[in-house]
């Protein structure tokens, strides 16, 4: 009708969402999912140090009460937890299962609450459910196998498809593009010709980039990697995930026993008792997946009709009270055994925030010239950020909490007014105490509760004032002058 109107000179629209592999990397890493890299980047170099402390993992730990709580939880799991020791504190989870044992844990955890924040799509609860059974396979296998690499396989195995699962759980419009193209039942190699087709470059690839930009492990670099090593870790992988994707398409379904086959091998078992061993390993990687936090990926995992299988139940964490006195116990043998300041400062946190029941702890220090007190340590919800921004000068501003705290020696709680606290922390019930040595203040915890909560009653504030006193206790003696 009117033909002077053409709506060619109209360029089209540009495409939704990052393109190629490297904008791909770039947009998983800076805005769909910063909290786990900074995590993983955090633990990752805290395993490459050498001279690293228990304390310092657990302090990472500690900064998410979430994290925390399900660390706790699995390691008192029959499932990690083999020797039954009650464990109580992130501190004696590391001395149980191993500092890199509790690393690779909390890794996990923080890669599970990234997915489940952004909005969870069926092929994300799928990919997931079948890395949680892939992992407690290749680990299982590893473990008929004496290989002392049990857990960085459980570990590298579960994140082996970190690339495909960040692009469904956030892939938008691009996602939806490529699900629309995968027809169902195609094999592996046809869904990377599709993947490519697409996207341009196949979700392994971002898997693979994901995990050298995260620092993820040289087994998973090798895992991914088409040029990468061969070894029976990687195989354990590889077999693990072949079980997976095969008990998909059922229990007898011939790629479930191809790789059953092969995976017996790999065992040097038969087939018969090792498909009882997979048909357990699938329960226990439901009930695993239940305790990372991930309830209908849980649901997800194939689990054969067979008699349940009997399991020791797991042991409970203790409530708080009885948290108190376990963590309070633990603190009094590490000062006898003559422990580091930063071990006791760990364990005295943990215990006030999970003991105690604050949602933060600040630890400072006074500077050598003892001009200002600064925060060394934030834990809980929010804490690493108070501590960033505690600086005090001392003996500035009389009657400050700060400056009484170091003058007075004695420990207080805060309500409405808490003058220059005011400026940096929250509006929630508070306690302020100092960390006295040798008859001097060399140092300060504040810990806080959530806007809203009650105030400080006297058994809470008398726990709190109990913890900081076993610090003043662990104090070392000063170095003589030379």
């Amino acid at each position: 009708m009117f033909p002077e109107l053409t709506f060619d000179e109209f360029p089209p629209a540009p495409p939704a969402g990052p393109q190629g592999l490297s904008g791909w990397v770039a947009h998983v890493r800076e805005l769909d999912m910063p909290a786990f890299g900074s995590t993983v980047m955090a633990i990752r170099s805290i395993v490459s140090d050498d001279d690293a402390s228990a304390s310092r993992l657990a302090a990472v730990i500690l900064r998410d009460p979430a994290m925390t709580t399900k660390v706790l939880r699995l390691a008192n799991s029959a499932y990690f937890n083999t020797s039954r020791q009650g464990v109580s504190t992130i501190s004696r989870a590391i001395v149980v299962l191993g500092f890199n044992g509790v690393a690779d844990m909390a890794i996990g955890l923080a890669l599970v609450d990234a997915l489940l924040k952004g909005g969870v799509r069926t092929r994300v609860v799928d990919e997931l459910s079948r890395c949680f059974f892939a992992a407690t396979v290749a680990r299982g296998l590893a473990r008929m196998r004496s290989d002392a690499h049990a857990e960085e396989i459980f570990i590298a195995a579960l994140l082996s498809r970190v690339g495909d699962m960040a692009f469904w759980c956030f892939g938008g419009a691009q996602a939806e593009a490529l699900d629309r193209q995968l027809p169902s039942g195609c094999d592996a190699a046809q869904v990377q010709t599709i993947e490519h087709q697409v996207l341009g470059f196949r979700l392994r690839q971002l898997s693979l980039q994901l995990a050298r930009e995260w620092h993820l492990g040289t087994l998973l670099h090798d895992v991914l990697d088409p040029a990468g090593r061969s070894n029976p870790q990687v195989d354990a992988i590889r077999l693990g995930h072949a079980v997976a994707q095969g008990v998909v398409a059922g229990w007898e379904s011939p790629a479930f026993r191809a790789a059953l086959r092969e995976a017996a091998q790999f065992v040097n078992q038969s087939e018969a008792s090792l498909r009882e061993e997979i048909v357990s390993l699938a329960k226990a990687a439901a009930r695993l997946a239940t305790d990372y936090g991930a309830t209908d990926v849980a649901g997800q995992i194939p689990v054969a009709a067979d008699p349940p299988v009997s399991e020791m139940p797991p042991m409970p964490v203790p409530d708080p009270a009885e948290r108190q006195l376990h963590i309070l116990r633990e603190l009094s043998v590490l000062i006898f055994e003559g422990g580091s300041f930063a071990d006791a400062v760990c364990l005295a946190c943990e215990g006030i925030l999970q003991g105690v029941g604050f949602a933060r702890v600040v630890v400072a220090m006074v500077t050598p010239n003892r001009a200002q007190v600064v925060g060394k340590y934030g834990l809980g919800d929010g804490g690493e950020a108070i501590r960033k921004r505690f600086v005090f000068t001392l003996g500035s501003h009389p009657g400050d909490p700060i400056d009484l705290a170091f003058a007075n020696l004695r420990p207080q709680r805060l309500g409405g007014q808490r003058g220059r606290l005011a400026d940096v922390a929250g509006a929630g019930p508070a306690c302020l105490a100092p960390i006295v040595g040798h008859g001097r203040c060399i140092g300060m915890v504040y810990a806080e509760r959530e806007r809203g909560q009650p105030p400080v009653d006297d058994d809470t504030f008398h726990a709190f004032a109990h913890f900081v006193q076993h610090l003043t206790m662990a104090v070392p003696a000063p170095r003589p002058a030379k």
